[in-house]
């Protein structure tokens, strides 16, 4: 399964700009987006555009046109809502696969390291814009590791497909509509759920871990849609 780049620190800022110049509509879809044109508008060098612009394309928001360029991706709220509830259907099932199974030693610590990484995110009463990608990168990474742990080349496939929609990739993180306080509520009950999937997981109860994952796409359609209110 394909998987989001992890962008260097000095490039968050610049995809959350990009994010939020889709989201308020000043790049429309159908939109061409080249490297020369951001970094003029942005006033910023080619080089960290290059960098994150197919990191957008991962997440949907973007689509390839060409040899080397995008443009704005053209969706409805419609079809991400309906990716999205496929997603945790997916994912709830490579959930249930994984505990039936039983995880490896090797596997469960990187999913502890997943848990701990956002637990250090999430030690005050608030999170600030710049705790969204590093946020990201771990819900990603505890994401990817559940499905590759399932050891199933169509699920993975078929969920390769829903994270290509906009706003459904586990590595994007939006809170626009949200303070700081209540984006750290939102978070902090997410990935308490985190670690209620991987005790699911650790005593091999498939049924818990299916059903906690499917619950977790709740918060996410909070971060997602309510900018895009159907």
């Amino acid at each position: 399964m394909d998987k989001v780049s992890i962008p260097e620190m000095a490039e968050q800022p610049l995809i959350d700009r990009l994010r939020e110049m889709i989201l308020e509509g000043q790049l429309l879809p159908g939109e061409r987006v080249t490297e020369a044109g951001i970094a003029e508008r942005l006033g910023v060098s080619r080089t960290p555009v290059r960098n994150v612009l197919p990191v957008l394309a991962s997440e949907g928001l973007l689509s390839p046109v060409g040899r080397r360029g995008y443009a704005v991706s053209d969706f409805s709220n419609q079809e991400s809502m309906e990716a999205l509830e496929l997603r945790a259907l997916l994912e709830g099932y490579a959930a249930r696969l994984l505990a039936r199974r039983g995880a490896s030693e090797a596997l469960l610590k990187r999913l502890k390291d997943c848990l701990i990484a956002g637990d250090k995110l999430l030690t005050g009463r608030r999170v600030e814009t710049s705790q969204y990608g590093p946020y990201g990168a771990m819900n990603a990474q505890f994401h990817n590791l559940i499905v590759e742990g399932a050891e199933s080349a169509i699920l993975s496939s078929f969920l390769d497909r829903t994270n290509r929609f906009a706003f459904v990739h586990p590595g994007q993180i939006v809170f626009d509509k949200y303070s700081p306080e209540q984006a750290f509520d939102l978070l902090f009950n997410a990935h308490g759920q985190h670690h209620a999937i991987f005790d699911a997981i650790v005593s091999r109860d498939g049924a818990r871990a299916e059903e906690i994952f499917r619950e977790h796409a709740v918060g996410q359609r909070k971060s997602m849609f309510d900018k895009r209110r159907m």
